[in-house]
């Protein structure tokens, strides 16, 4: 028997599927902008006023990205809430407790400073993973 979790994640009603792909769209274009005005201010590519409208447009993408998952999360059925909902909470939960005992950990001189983005990065992956888990348990 074929394994079709990965056929779940795009699929239900026409409105679903065309949330799914804005979100998919505005996330794509916060994560270019963020790599881009990140790498403009660490390598000095822009100047103050370059980076600060930088930072201004990205966190208008990120706060589109937002919508579009809330608008999803609004308009979807209630099973896929609850397996959003509870993949989201894995996500934070990963993002707090991982974060906050490797900050103790850093503190303690027992492991090396990353910086924030690397536990960031963590919560991000942990949420599709956590809603392929979610679509193939209530399937």
């Amino acid at each position: 028997m074929a394994d079709n979790s990965f056929r779940d994640l795009c699929s239900g009603p026409q409105r679903d599927r065309r949330n799914q792909w804005r979100i998919m769209l505005w996330t794509f274009l916060w994560a270019c902008s963020f790599v881009a005005v990140t790498l403009g201010i660490k390598r000095q590519w822009l100047p103050f006023g370059g980076a600060l409208t930088g930072v201004i447009a990205t966190s208008l993408l990120g706060l589109a990205t937002v919508h579009a998952y809330r608008r999803f999360l609004n308009e979807t059925d209630e099973l896929r809430r609850k397996i959003e909902v509870e993949a989201l909470a894995l996500a934070f939960g990963i993002g707090a407790f991982g974060g906050l005992s490797y900050w103790l950990l850093e503190l303690s001189g027992a492991v090396p400073a990353t910086g924030f983005v690397w536990i960031f990065l963590v919560m991000i992956v942990a949420h599709p993973v956590a809603v392929l888990i979610g679509l193939r348990r209530y399937s």
